[in-house]
Order: structure tokens, then sequence, then C-alpha cells
């Protein structure tokens, strides 16, 4: 049966370039600008772990038990946490600023000891995030309206002004302002590419205006990075540090072979080139319908931080995603993004699509942690030692 074509474009996107490829790409010249911040002065030395909650979730929406463990991971040497928001949560209309969610939330992990590496996620795979005015509603820019119009730049820079102080003040290390974005810049939308690539540019200048050591850049797949494609190239251009999300997790919608794994992950890094690398989100998901188990995933885990603790390069990997969601809210999930389309899939690969939403945590859903959870305490404790 064939899939619907806007279906397909999401399932490609879900797993665009997650271990689909183990054969190496030669680095080009894709160096980022000379800046202070693209060495990362903001981040400690070495490697730091961290973690995040789907769906936009706060740390302070967790119940004691799942708070309880969180504390024992920070206490072990957790010490990271990445969050995205919209632009729109931030500035729903011109100069109507809403900060006080992301300031607490910011606030909250820095009580914890637990350091921000935020993205506001203006394009995110497919769509872009913006403020009502400037979107058209299904993910789309607005009729006359380009990223790199200085009306919109300049709004973005406003809001910046706004963000920067906050983060700073709680501990961030760096600034996302997209994710995945290579999806539609490489896919349907390429006369998109040079305006987005003016957005970050801008965006990058008016952050280094506050602060210079603060590091700027968009998060992009791993497709990206082997293919060396023109959004990748483009974006690092402009960019102090390009992060990338890896899964090794193949395009027909199985996990990999836990032998292919380390090969994998390490045709990435090379693809990657030279620089400091930043991973925004590390996944191992645990779906018995994806090839997976949650043995799976711990040996997954075990394989990708024995491979990344061995890297100079890697200086931020955070685990995607602290939990599973329950059977309700996993329903609900499935039917925001997908509505009916999963019915006209086959059954095997509908399963899949959906289980792999639903089981991407290290702890499950009703708070008990799985066998890979004491793999990112061990990585955590390793980190801090």
């Amino acid at each position: 049966m064939p899939i619907p074509l806007r279906l397909a474009a999401l399932l490609a996107l879900l797993f665009t370039g997650l271990a689909c490829s183990t054969t190496a790409v030669d680095p080009r010249d894709t160096e980022p600008p000379s800046t202070e911040a693209a060495s990362l002065p903001l981040l400690d030395p070495g490697l730091t772990i961290g973690t995040t909650l789907y769906g936009g979730a706060n740390v302070d929406d967790l119940d004691a038990e799942e708070r309880a463990l969180i504390d024992t991971a920070v206490a072990r040497g957790l010490n990271a946490f990445t969050y995205y928001v919209d632009w729109a949560d931030l500035e729903a209309s011109p100069g109507d600023y809403t900060l006080d969610t992301f300031t607490a939330t910011l606030r909250t992990l820095d009580r914890l000891g637990v350091r921000p590496f935020v993205n506001i996620t203006v394009g995110d795979i497919e769509s872009y995030n913006l403020p009502d005015e400037l979107s058209d509603g299904s993910g789309g820019l607005a009729d006359g309206i380009a990223l790199d119009d200085p009306a919109v730049l300049d709004r973005f820079g406003a809001l910046l002004d706004r963000v920067v102080p906050v983060l700073m003040e709680n501990g961030g290390f760096f600034l996302g302002v997209g994710n995945e974005i290579d999806a539609r810049l490489d896919g349907n939308f390429p006369g998109e590419r040079e305006a987005y690539v003016q957005f970050v540019e801008a965006a990058r200048e008016r952050v280094h205006a506050i602060e210079p050591l603060l590091a700027v850049g968009v998060t992009l797949t791993t497709q990206a990075v082997r293919e060396q494609s023109r959004t990748f190239r483009s974006i690092r251009s402009v960019s102090d540090v390009v992060p990338i999300n890896y899964a090794p997790i193949r395009d027909d919608f199985f996990v990999e072979d836990r032998d292919d794994i380390v090969p994998d992950v390490r045709d990435v890094l090379a693809a990657y080139g030279d620089g400091p690398i930043l991973i925004q989100e590390l996944t191992c998901p645990s779906p018995a319908s994806m090839g997976a188990s949650e043995a799976w995933q711990r040996d997954c885990f075990e394989r990708l931080f024995s491979e990344i603790e061995a890297s100079d390069q890697v200086r931020f990997a955070s685990v995607f995603t602290f939990q599973d969601f329950d059977e309700s809210t996993c329903r609900t999930v499935r039917d925001l993004i997908f509505g009916d389309e999963l019915d006209d899939l086959p059954d095997d690969v509908a399963e899949r699509l959906a289980d792999y939403l639903c089981f991407l945590g290290v702890v499950r859903s009703d708070g008990s942690p799985k066998p890979a959870w004491d793999v990112l305490l061990e990585a955590a404790a390793a980190r801090a030692d």
C-alpha cells in the first residue's frame, strides 16, 4: 500500500539519516566562522552529559519519584539539559513577551546544578514554528514573509535581547535557532535556504553583541552531515557550532544490529569534520516492534557512550529522552501528529512508528528505571570523575 505523500515525508524526517548509511564521507571545507564562542568556552572541558523531557515538559512537572531520579542523576554527574521552546511561546505578538515559563524553567535547572542547552525551534524539520502573523498556519511562511526580511530579523533580535540575559544568568552554553531544518531546505524548499542562513547569521551576531562567548547554531540531521548537504555547509558557515541528532535506526525503521552501532556513529563523527560536536539528541529506543528491547537499548547506550567518551570532539550528549509516554499520552501524541494517517500504512510500519514515539525513554512511564538508566548514571559519573 503506498504511503501518503505528507506522511511519507514525515516518516522520512523522523528517521532521516539515522544510520541509513555506513559509508564515511570526506569532510569538505565547511569551517565555522572564527569566533570566541566556537570553542564552547562556557562549557566545562571534556564531555558533558545531559537529558531532556519529550514534548516540552518541565522538570517541575515530574512527580516526586521521577524527580528523585533526576536528583540522583545530577548527584552522579549529569549536569546538562536540552530545553526546546517555540518563538511564539516567548512572543505571541510583536513586543508581547511571555518569558515567565522560560525563566522559571531555567531557574529550576540552575538550582539543580543543570546547565541548559536551549533551542528556539524557529525551523523544526519540515515546518516553521513562528508567531501567527509570520506563519501561513500550516508550517510555512505567511504571504510576503521571508526570514531575512529586516523587520523579521529586528523582531527576533529584540527577543534575543531579552532571552540571552536569562540564559546567561542560568548557566546556558548554547542557543539553537532551529532543529533538523535541513529536511525542509534540502528537500522541497531549497529556495528558502539562503534566507534561513541570513537569519542564523543575524541571530548569531545579535547574540554575540550581548554575550560573545555564547555559541549559536542550528541542529541538523546526521543525513545532512553524512552527505555534506548544501544546508549543512551553508548553516555551518554562519554558526559557531552545528549540533546533530543521532540514533542508530535504519531507514526501514528497525534499529541497527548491536555490532553495527559503533561503526555507524564513527562514520557520522568522521563526516562532521573538525571542531567540537554537540549531540542534542542521543537516542536508543526500546520497542520490540523495531527489533529493539530494553536490553538492546542498554547495550546501545553502552556502545555509544563508550565511543563518545573516547572522542575528543564530542563535548555534549543529551539522552533523548528521560521517560516514556504513558498509554493515554501516547495515544494523544499519535493522534496529534498523525491523525488517521497511520491507518493508511502497513500495520507493521504503523506499529513501529507509533512505538518509536512512545518508547524513547530510559525510564518507563510508571517511573521505574529501565536497564539503560544505569548506563546513563555510569556515563554521568565517569564524566564527573
